[in-house]
């Protein structure tokens, strides 16, 4: 299921604030943290991307971007395949904290290896902690599952408050996502009784 990363071995509580526990916001990395189709062209949504390599891949990273989302109401998770190297790679690197807990790839054979493995992983995290979450992704939300089901099928049956969020790749995440993710947090918390 969703762990800290190798290295730590840690139990990792989830987030609580006024007694109330924290949405969940699980999130990728390419695509959302890293704008990797990023262009010349594209506007830098919060205009400071600093690119380093990692891995052999270019990153472009926002501490703004990462101060944002240290500062929404919610328990902040990851689900991608920069799992193993999360904390060293990404993390320091755009201002968000080490050791939050990861979705890692679990090992696929044959015709499993064409599933969504994010679907899976979110899925098992949401059905057994059952509390609103916020997942973003700019690629896996609309790919399928074992059962042909992707996220947005999937999510449109709970009973749950959630939301997905797509970013543009080429923009990653903007500042007008963050507000209707800082919103969507905001109303599920009031809901769920915090002052």
């Amino acid at each position: 299921l969703f762990a800290p990363p190798a290295a730590l071995r840690m139990a990792v509580a989830p987030g609580r604030v006024g007694g109330a526990t924290l949405p969940l916001c699980i999130l990728d990395v390419d695509g959302v943290l890293n704008p990797y189709a990023m262009t010349d062209a594209a506007p830098e949504a919060f205009g400071d991307f600093e690119a380093h390599v990692a891995r052999g891949f270019l990153l472009r990273l926002s501490r703004e971007m990462g101060r944002r989302l240290v500062g929404l109401p919610a328990e902040l998770c990851w689900a991608t395949t920069w799992a193993d190297t999360i904390d060293r790679d990404v993390a320091p690197f755009c201002g968000l904290p080490a050791g939050l807990r990861v979705a890692a790839r679990p090992p696929l054979e044959g015709a499993a290896l064409a599933t969504n493995w994010k679907l899976v992983q979110v899925r098992r995290l949401v059905e057994a902690e059952h509390r609103p979450f916020v997942w973003i992704d700019d690629d896996a939300l609309s790919w399928p599952g074992p059962d042909g089901e992707d996220a947005f099928s999937w999510a449109g049956q709970l009973e749950l408050p959630h939301l997905l969020v797509a970013p543009d790749p080429a923009t990653g995440l903007t500042a007008a996502e963050l507000v209707q993710i800082a919103r969507f947090l905001d109303v599920a918390l009031t809901a769920a009784g915090r002052p």
